[in-house]
């Protein structure tokens, strides 16, 4: 049985990432919040930062939204096929742990709020 894409785009990065009908269904179960995929779409599109995260190939795209509250997008990331999958999304007052590894042009130079 092959997984439903909801959408495949491009990062900032050239990284293909892809966005399935199960995750958005975990992701509504688990995270209320989010009421739609659009905000997962531009996060990846346009991120405010890229994070490697600690755990192995994963990335994780951050929006800085209003609040005080960061928008997390969790990825998988195959660094062979050069491309992520998303497996999670929340809001959270806190930045993601790991290494910035891309972040805005507007943003060179600034610290991200902790």
């Amino acid at each position: 049985m092959s997984r439903k894409v909801i959408f495949k785009i491009t990062d900032p990065q050239g990284r293909r990432v892809i966005f399935y009908d199960d995750t958005w269904k975990h992701i509504k179960l688990r995270h209320p919040e989010i009421t739609h995929y659009q905000r997962i779409k531009t996060t990846v599109m346009a991120p405010h930062y890229i994070v490697q995260s600690p755990l192995k190939d994963s990335l994780i795209y951050v929006d800085c939204g209003q609040l005080r509250l960061y928008f997390n997008v969790f990825t998988g990331f195959d660094e062979m096929l050069n491309e992520c999958t998303v497996s999670t999304a929340y809001l959270t007052d806190y930045f993601p742990i790991g290494d910035m590894i891309w972040l805005q042009d507007k943003l060179k130079g600034r610290k991200p709020r902790k």
